[in-house]
């Protein structure tokens, strides 16, 4: 497998001015701007202007300016497992014609994080972020659209909360809007690479959260830039007492992260996809874990439970989908993986929504309602 060099703007010929809009935001300074707040968190600006030897003015200008085109820079991102909640990857293969319903249907029980379209032997790619008690619930749920002939198959996957991947720019030029596949080069890391970290199952308990920890998880899900007055005034509480909750939900661990609306290139011109990755053994998974954040066509992984596999989504510009293809089947060749398999996800289809404080009472946890869900899913 050869390095190729991908211009963006050639692939995007037909909308130049667009695409140059979108090439202003990556400029070196925004850059490195962009990839300080991804390492300390979006927040603190003054701790962005110390990493990178920038002046605070021009960074908090120059995060003004891109949100103002961006609309939505930054989300946070949750680790569900400190909140008693599974993440679970379900994919549906409609019966024809019920497409509409199918997608309606997953979102009854509105422990749904994302529903999307998608291409390959399932119809459907849905994320659902279910109470740890309520996982066989959700499992009866589906598997009664399937008794009721709105689908035709289905895969359950159970995972661990995901890792998001800032995609890493030292492989594009934005002088020349050019990106750098080094294939060969990722390949050799991913198989002689040591592993420098590990990905588990979650283990432990979850913290000790109220429904307001939750309102404000959700919230920050929205605009992880929001202010505490803000969502203050969106939760009924003072500003100390919001900030008093997110140092709790940060300390145990609630925020794994955030995710930053920043893709390497522009949606029109990329495919994306979710791909199971099997792996040999546990080394080898690590080991690709720990090459991950430098494949920059990675948007984000997450450990299947109970198994040496990975679901790990990928954003790629169009003209390099099948070397991505081959890069995971040289790695079964070279022994790393025993398998892969894919779905490309029709990312104009996706709804997403945050998780729902709605849903959970401080008396009486998570809230299912079997009646009601079945109720609504007998209107369709």
């Amino acid at each position: 497998m050869r390095t190729e060099t991908v211009r963006v703007l050639d692939e995007y010929a037909f909308n130049g001015r667009f695409i140059r809009e979108v090439l202003k935001q990556l400029d070196p300074t925004n850059i490195k701007i962009l990839s300080a707040m991804a390492a300390v968190g979006p927040r603190n600006l003054l701790e962005v202007a110390r990493l990178t030897g920038i002046p605070f003015t021009t960074v908090h200008h120059r995060i003004a300016q891109i949100e103002s085109k961006a609309e939505k820079l930054v989300e946070l991102h949750p680790n569900t497992d400190k909140i008693g909640m599974v993440r679970i990857v379900v994919l549906v293969a409609a019966k024809s014609g019920m497409e509409d319903i199918v997608t309606k249907a997953l979102r009854i029980p509105n422990y749904w994080s994302a529903v999307e379209r998608c291409e390959g032997a399932f119809t459907h790619h849905s994320i659902q972020v279910v109470p740890a008690q309520h996982v066989k619930k959700l499992r009866e749920y589906i598997s009664t659209m399937q008794a009721m002939n709105f689908v035709k198959a289905f895969r359950f996957i159970q995972t661990g909360s995901s890792h998001q991947i800032f995609p890493d720019f030292s492989n594009y030029n934005s002088i020349a809007g050019e990106w750098t596949f080094e294939w060969n080069g990722w390949l050799n890391a991913v198989i002689s690479g040591a592993p420098a970290e590990t990905i588990k199952d979650p283990k432990g308990q979850p913290m000790n959260y109220e429904k307001i920890d939750l309102e404000i998880t959700a919230y920050l899900q929205v605009n992880a830039r929001m202010s505490f007055a803000e969502v203050a005034r969106k939760v009924n509480a003072s500003a100390n007492i919001v900030k008093y909750h997110y140092d709790k939900l940060r300390s145990g661990g609630v925020v794994a992260g955030f995710d930053f609306n920043v893709t390497p290139y522009p949606v029109e011109i990329s495919a994306f996809h979710e791909f199971m990755l099997e792996f040999n053994d546990t080394n080898s998974m690590n080991r690709f874990f720990s090459a991950a954040k430098n494949l920059f066509f990675i948007q984000q992984l997450a450990k299947a439970l109970r198994k040496n596999a990975l679901l790990v989504r990928t954003t790629i510009i169009n003209s390099q989908v099948e070397k991505m293809f081959t890069f995971f089947s040289e790695l079964v060749n070279a022994g790393q993986l025993t398998s892969f398999s894919a779905v490309r996800l029709n990312m104009n289809s996706r709804a997403q929504q945050t998780i729902s404080p709605e849903l959970f009472d401080n008396g009486s946890g998570w809230q299912w309602d079997v009646y009601k869900n079945l109720l609504e899913l007998n209107k369709l």
